[in-house]
């Protein structure tokens, strides 16, 4: 897939057909549009499928009280994942306040039309560009046809009775409902980190753990205990994942990341991991002494066994 940054190294091809949308945590529903998006290039004969996405994503720079909005995806992981649904071109536009005020008259009129080339669009129920988002799916198949560009509406992709969407995987993974969230994602969530040094509490009971600093917006999820899979160097290893503020040890202290790495020894301070979360266990717990921490992670790693093996 070629990555295109920014809107003025865009190429024109009059045999393009486009989507438009964040994209964040590219889930089933996203997958199911740009599955649709090559077929309808295929039905049609055009030359190139392109996606066109932003970064920042648009909420980090118009929520102006929350500007930190936690995300599914940093933008690396957002491409990396669209280039596997098979699209030939995803070109990242730099979203500011100032194109926040576009029209999404003259933003389909001048972008997807006359800087594109696009003949042909294929969007979500839910899709909405422009100022105040007033480029929805309907608006558009009033104006599409005017500049001689056809309009396919994808209905929301449906799981166990649920309308998927990335609000709904944000809302669940930060209520410990991983399950879902995987299932509605298509995969297991993940995130990546940097190992950083700490107070080796860990290790002193026999369970060295590697801390990770995990840089924002990236959502990391709910407090608690998980089974989880890691990945450093090529290598993967199974780990249980502790996601918290150490209540036995730091009461009130701040939220930490530790991945216990099962039969693993070794440094890996200042390595790059990647974590993915599979199950959740339990709630995070305060226990009355050392002694029963050091228990409960003996339960907790033979869980994690007896899960993922």
């Amino acid at each position: 897939m070629k990555i295109t940054w920014g809107l003025e190294n865009a190429s024109y091809n009059e045999r393009t057909i486009a989507t438009l949308g964040s994209y964040d945590g590219v889930h089933l529903g996203h997958q199911k549009i740009l599955e649709r998006l090559c077929e309808r290039k295929d039905e049609l004969g055009l030359a190139r499928s392109v996606l066109l996405t932003f970064h920042p994503h648009p909420q980090e720079v118009l929520r102006r009280n929350n500007p930190s909005i936690e995300l599914l995806t940093t933008i690396e992981e957002r491409l990396a994942l669209i280039a596997e649904q098979g699209i030939d071109e995803t070109v990242v536009i730099e979203f500011t306040k100032e194109f926040a005020q576009t029209s999404y008259i003259d933003f389909f009129q001048n972008t997807i039309v006359g800087k594109l080339g696009t003949k042909a669009m294929v969007v979500g129920f839910n899709h909405a560009f422009g100022k105040n988002r007033e480029g929805d799916a309907e608006h558009l198949k009033q104006l599409a046809p005017r500049l001689g560009v056809s309009i396919e509406e994808v209905p929301p992709f449906v799981l166990n009775e649920v309308a998927i969407s990335s609000t709904k995987i944000r809302n669940a993974l930060q209520s410990n409902d991983l399950a879902n969230a995987n299932a509605w994602l298509g995969r297991p969530y993940s995130f990546s980190g940097t190992v950083i040094h700490d107070e080796a509490i860990g290790r002193e009971l026999g369970y060295p753990t590697a801390n990770l600093d995990v840089a924002l917006p990236k959502l990391v999820p709910a407090d608690g205990v998980y089974a989880a899979r890691v990945f450093w160097r090529g290598n993967r290893h199974l780990a249980a994942l502790s996601i918290g503020t150490k209540p036995t040890t730091h009461e009130g202290g701040e939220r930490a990341i530790e991945c216990l790495l099962l039969d693993f020894d070794g440094d890996l301070y200042n390595e790059s991991l990647t974590v993915e979360c599979l199950h959740y266990l339990r709630p995070q717990e305060k226990f009355a002494d050392l002694e029963s921490l050091k228990q409960a992670i003996s339960s907790d790693v033979t869980a994690v066994r007896s899960m993922l093996n």
